[in-house]
């Protein structure tokens, strides 16, 4: 992954924070900051899935799950996170019921997004290997660094989205 321009990632900073507070009435919403280190992850792993050989094949595989798992943390484990500046600013942001439905909906669904982090795990150490293998440092950060990140949404995000929504029920669901 090649790493961002500072004065591209001021730039990234600038309009993702004041753009989203003018144009959405919903804090509710995948945090821009995901929704991009997301896209850079499978573009890279698109780009690398067009090389020949087993580097190739494990990263097309791993684009492929990796789409579809983001995909799922999009619909209803990460869009809660969205509050949490908006809970901050204001009691009673929009959207709060939707929120909680997510968290639970979440809470309910972590035995399948660990089978998903186990299968992202794997992916990453077959690249890893693959990486070594052709002496691609590159491709073996890659890898180390989506494995992390796949640690991470089970260890900080996925508590965070459930903790938000037992947050809401009981301090700002007043009379629901």
């Amino acid at each position: 992954m090649k790493p961002i321009m500072p004065a591209v990632a001021f730039a990234i900073l600038v309009a993702t924070t004041l753009a989203p507070a003018a144009e959405a009435p919903s804090a509710l919403g995948t945090p821009r900051s995901v929704q991009l280190e997301h896209e850079q992850i499978v573009s890279r792993l698109e780009s690398i899935a067009k090389r020949d050989g087993a580097v190739g094949i494990v990263a097309a595989k791993a684009a492929t799950f990796l789409k579809a798992h983001y995909a799922k943390e999009e619909e209803f484990v990460l869009p809660p996170l969205g509050l949490l500046s908006a809970i901050l600013k204001n009691p009673n942001p929009a959207d709060l019921d939707r929120a909680v439905a997510m968290a639970e909906r979440t809470k309910a669904a972590l035995n399948e997004l660990l089978a998903d982090h186990v299968e992202i795990t794997t992916l990453m150490n077959d690249l890893i290997a693959a990486g070594r293998q052709e002496q691609d440092e590159e491709l073996v950060s890659l890898a180390g660094r989506v494995a992390a990140q796949s640690l991470n949404d089970i260890e900080v995000i996925q508590p965070t989205t459930i903790l938000i929504g037992e947050y809401i029920r009981a301090n700002l669901h007043r009379g629901k």
